[in-house]
């Protein structure tokens, strides 16, 4: 009687989190359901058998597959020379790759637009003009946001690789491109499928870089359709047909990709240390010195775009303006519940996925947990959002149900994210130290508080990155916004549209800079000090 006491007190510790998971997949398959309800199946043929749908799955595939292959092309060797080159700027640096792959996408494409674009400081400067837009244009933005976010995972993997393996390859005397393919690419290759799917899928289902820089129908994609076919046409069969068409395509592609290239867990080694130098040359220090030189020009000057308006005269007026003040509370208010939310959820899908490793019988949970998370790009947020939206209106609630809405859509599409940040370091400390816990009774809070300093780096990174995707978020907010719910990006979006450029551009400012000290306050307040980056 005893032992089986015994044996049910980790089950029920494990209750929350299971609420939490089930709440998460509950809410997305209500939402679901009640756009099913709304829509009517027996259009779907005449969607099937036009062209045009065919045509825009073809693009949407290509440009995400060629955005996806660039950013992790270009990712594997700067991750490499920031692991092993020590360099001024490079805590900033990481910073940078942070902000912009959670930038606001409008502020983003004004950036890209002034550095690129035809009177841009490329062709003003050096006479080179770059097509814009089109497919080039768009695979230039892509890269730019999906890039730094394939370094910052790769980085979150290379370092688990643990300090011995390092030192034994200084004793050896490998050079660059023998640690690489030694001790580095065997942890990066883990780390790689769930980044390829992270980014194809963010690629594929991208809304506001193709509108902005496709040029036109011929370089559309099955988000925009969607969009379209809910703002102009309020059509919810074609669009709920699109949604679900978008979720088999991206679920294909990321099942084929596990499978291919099946996502290995961390070992059981010990702790990492700072990796010693392994033998360098001057080959390794050009390679390097020219990956870094291209990773700056990339993501440096659109960021250097972005602060131009602060020399302007309408700057301070608009900065000071009541209206600007409140779209700023109105973003807080949104992005730190939705931030605080989407780390809570991800912390129970941890919980779930480490229970596992220690039953047999679950032991291949974890990997499903994870695509589980991941499963939430697959639908677009506007669609998500509608959903719940329609089953709170037939419930009775109404308008009042905005904010809850715009709260949980931000906080489960930027689920993905917290769990590439907490996942793979709450596995490998289960692994590490779950013999300790189980012999000493550690359980509960007092497991956390023994593990907080662990995974309060983590944790502060999955934070500000949750937060951050949340308060640069502007289809749902587009879509539920009124009068006293307008945000940073939907006040930014309704001055452009009043052809009121400087104060636009002068609110992108504050909101790259709201950007920039909540990323700070999560990672330095709640990661801890000197954990500001990878």
């Amino acid at each position: 009687m005893r032992h089986a006491v015994g044996r049910a007190r980790p089950a029920l510790r494990l209750v929350p989190a299971c609420m939490a998971v089930a709440l998460f997949v509950g809410v997305g398959a209500a939402g679901l359901i009640a756009l099913l309800r709304e829509s009517e199946p027996g259009l779907w043929l005449s969607y099937v058998s036009d062209p045009y749908l065919w045509r825009l799955v073809q693009f949407s595939l290509g440009q995400a597959a060629l955005s996806s292959l660039i950013s992790l092309l270009l990712a594997v060797p700067v991750t490499s020379c920031l692991r092993h080159r020590e360099f001024w700027g490079r805590a900033w640096l990481l910073q940078g790759f942070a902000l912009s792959m959670v930038v606001p996408t409008m502020v983003a494409v004004l950036g890209i637009v002034v550095v690129y674009g035809r009177s841009g400081w490329l062709n003003q400067w050096f006479g080179v003009e770059v097509p814009l837009y089109g497919l080039g244009g768009i695979l230039l933005a892509h890269v730019f946001f999906n890039m730094p976010l394939a370094v910052r995972l790769l980085l979150q993997g290379q370092a688990l690789v643990p300090g011995g393996q390092w030192r034994l390859a200084a004793q050896l005397g490998l050079g660059r491109w023998a640690a690489f393919w030694l001790v580095e690419w065997p942890y990066l290759r883990r780390v790689l499928p769930g980044a390829w799917v992270l980014v194809f899928v963010l690629c594929f289902s991208s809304f506001s870089v193709v509108l902005s820089l496709g040029g036109g129908p011929r370089s559309s994609t099955l988000e925009v359709a969607i969009y379209q076919a809910l703002r102009f046409d309020f059509d919810i069969g074609k669009a709920t047909f699109l949604a679900l068409l978008q979720i088999v395509i991206c679920t294909a592609v990321a099942l084929a990709a596990y499978r291919l290239l099946p996502a290995v867990r961390p070992d059981t080694s010990a702790l990492p240390l700072r990796a010693p130098h392994v033998r360098d040359s001057l080959w390794a220090r050009g390679l390097d010195s020219s990956v870094m030189a291209l990773a700056l020009w990339w993501v440096v000057p659109p960021f250097v775009a972005i602060f131009d308006p602060v020399f302007s005269a309408r700057f301070l007026p608009t900065v000071l303006d009541p209206a600007t003040a409140s779209a700023v509370g109105v973003s807080l208010a949104l992005a730190l519940p939705a931030g605080v939310l989407s780390v809570a959820l991800g912390y129970a899908f941890g919980s779930l996925a480490r229970a596992a490793l220690d039953n047999g019988r679950w032991a291949w949970l974890p990997t499903p947990l994870e695509q589980l998370g991941d499963w939430i790009l697959l639908v677009p947020g506007l669609v998500l959002a509608t959903g719940l939206f329609l089953l709170l209106r037939n419930a009775g609630w109404g308008l009042t149900g905005n904010y809850l809405i715009v709260v949980w859509v931000n906080a489960v599409m930027a689920l993905p994210f917290v769990l590439r940040a907490l996942m793979p370091a709450m596995i490998q400390h289960e692994k590490r130290f779950r013999r300790m816990h189980q012999s000493l009774g550690i359980w509960g809070w007092s497991r956390l508080m023994l593990e907080w300093p662990l995974l309060r780096r983590n944790v502060g990174q999955a934070l500000g990155y949750a937060v951050l995707l949340s308060l640069g978020d502007m289809g749902v907010i587009a879509l539920f916004g009124t009068q006293g719910l307008v945000s940073l990006p939907l006040y930014l979006y309704q001055l452009v549209g009043s052809y009121r450029l400087q104060e636009g551009a002068s609110v992108a400012v504050v909101l790259m800079a709201l950007c920039a000290v909540l990323f700070y306050a999560c990672t330095r307040g709640v990661g801890g000090k000197g954990h500001a980056g990878v």
